[in-house]
Parts: C-alpha cells; structure tokens; sequence
C-alpha cells in the first residue's frame, strides 16, 4: 500500500531555512484559532512530552530539531476547535492552516500525520511525525496515560462503527511500534523522560 511512499514525502524535507514559531507565537495561534482551553492544556501536555523525547534522543546523538518538534506538538490540535464545532478532519485542516500561516512544510507535514502515520516507522527519517504521533497518544485530556489507557477511552469516545474501530485499533498497534522504536534509542529512559516531562517548560 505505501511502496511509493518516500515520493511523497518530497515536498517536506525538513529545511532550517523554515520559520519555526516560538511558544509565545504558538499561544497568538492558539488564540487567533479560538482554541478551546481543555485543548490547550492538552496541547501544553503533549508539547512537553513531544521536548522531554527530542532532547533525550538528542542525548544519544540522534539528530532530532527540538523546536520544531515543540512547536508542531503545540500546534497539532490547532483545528480541533473548529472540526468539534463544523465538522471535517482537524489535522488536514490544521495543516492547511499552519502552511499558510507560516509556510513551514515540515510543521504541517506533522500536524497532517499527528492521528496516523502512512509511511514505515523509521525514527532517523520520520523523527518527527512519529514523536508527535506517540507523543499525542500519551496524553488524555491533559493527563500522561499508558498507550492502553488513552486506546479504552479513544475508542469508548469514537469507534462508533466497526470501521472506526478498527481504524482506531490500527493507529495504537502503530503507536507501540512507535514506543520500540523509541525504546531502541532511549532504553528504560523512555518512561523516564515522560514522566519528567512536566518540568521540561516553565
């Protein structure tokens, strides 16, 4: 199904050349997107966590852009807001925006992938959609919950349909490849740099 993959990914090779936005700026969005507050502690949640596993792997010398990936946790429920209330895909739609807004490839590209990830889970290429991706599915509400945990009350909330269901199933077998693959890296440190996180951002 994804043989072809690597073409698409053409368009968001990661460029320093990329305005990448501050927390302060990051906030104005929130703000100028009426973001709900339950989703901005949930956003606030998943952005430490998404920092405290960029700069571990950075630790271990595997080359990770911390800001960009802070900024694309911050920013990955920039739709949400709007979806909850007119409907649509909150993370094509925020991806939309945050292109526009900030012409950033990489930042869209991981706020479109932020619910499931298409491609193979490989941390070196895809460093930073699959942090965001694991790194959302650690957070419920503004809690840091078990991947089982945040799968029970996904799919209590929206497997609505066996399709969805199954759709949801699928996005947290894919969050455990995730989590070895991080593992692989980080060792035991994985669990421990979550847990800290809350310390990461004053």
């Amino acid at each position: 199904m994804f043989k072809n993959f690597e073409k698409f990914l053409i368009p968001f090779k990661i460029s320093t050349q990329e305005y990448i936005p501050g927390e302060e700026e990051c906030y104005k969005l929130w703000d100028e997107y009426e973001m709900m507050e339950h989703i901005k502690d949930h956003s606030r949640m998943v952005g430490k966590i998404a920092l405290a596993i960029s700069l571990k792997l950075k630790e271990k010398n595997f080359f990770v852009n911390e800001k960009l990936v802070y900024a694309t946790a911050l920013l990955h429920d920039i739709a949400k807001t709007y979806t909850i209330k007119n409907g649509g895909y909150h993370s094509q739609l925020g991806a939309v925006w945050i292109l526009d807004k900030i012409k950033n490839h990489a930042i869209a590209h991981g706020i479109m992938h932020h619910v499931f990830w298409p491609g193979p889970i490989d941390l070196k290429k895809y460093w930073l959609p699959l942090i965001i991706v694991y790194s959302d599915k650690r957070v419920n509400h503004d809690r840091i919950v078990s991947l089982e945990e945040r799968q029970r009350y996904i799919l209590n909330r929206y497997g609505k349909t066996y399709e969805k269901m199954q759709r949801i199933l699928e996005s947290f077998e894919q969050a455990k490849e995730i989590e070895k693959a991080l593992s692989s890296v980080l060792g035991g440190e994985l669990d421990a740099c979550i847990v800290d996180s809350r310390g990461m951002v004053s």
